[in-house]
């Protein structure tokens, strides 16, 4: 991977923040180099891009409304302090759409 110019940020940032975007769980290295043919991870900068989005998604109202547009609990939200928390905002929209 390298860095994309577009951005200033790194391929693996971006990677990162794809993942967590779409609501997927942290990918070991060994995953990583098989999805993109690279040896070499940036694990740091990875991490990096996956935390970015953690800040933005992981919040109550946010989840809310991800379970009102019938969208599974991202296993992003899952590692972090509040998750239960949540999860419990999340299935509050949940309810919500279904009704």
């Amino acid at each position: 991977m390298t860095a994309s110019a577009a951005s200033g940020e790194s391929a693996w940032h971006q990677a990162g923040y794809r993942d967590a975007m779409a609501g997927k769980a942290v990918r070991d290295n060994d995953t990583l180099t098989e999805w993109y043919g690279t040896p070499h991870v940036d694990r740091e900068d990875y991490l990096s891009g996956y935390t970015a989005v953690q800040a933005d998604l992981c919040r109550a109202a946010t989840l809310r409304a991800w379970g009102e547009k019938g969208r599974n609990f991202p296993a992003s939200c899952d590692g972090i302090a509040n998750a239960e928390q949540l999860r419990q905002q999340w299935q509050t929209g949940m309810d919500r759409a279904s009704r």
